[in-house]
């Protein structure tokens, strides 16, 4: 039964396809990589360098940010270099 489906199925892919113009499914194909691309452009994504590099950044302000807090909480204590 599954197979009698399946080649109805076909059939009817190919009665489409032969109504179609011969250029249609690479005019497709060109359709929809635009609109993939458009929507990828429109998503605000950076390459993985860039998310690396801000990574990086965000450690060592978070770093700061830690050593401030530390001297603000004990100032009459000398600052401690932080191991790394």
């Amino acid at each position: 039964m599954a197979i009698g489906k399946f080649t109805t199925a076909v059939r009817a892919a190919k009665a489409i396809k032969s109504m179609l113009p011969d250029s249609f499914f690479e005019d497709m194909k060109k359709y929809v990589d635009t609109q993939v691309q458009s929507v990828i452009g429109k998503m605000n994504l950076v390459s993985r360098e860039e998310y690396e590099e801000q990574n990086k950044q965000l450690r060592q302000l978070r770093e700061k940010i830690e050593t401030l807090e530390q001297s603000a909480a004990n100032p009459n204590d000398k600052p401690r270099p932080k191991p790394k």
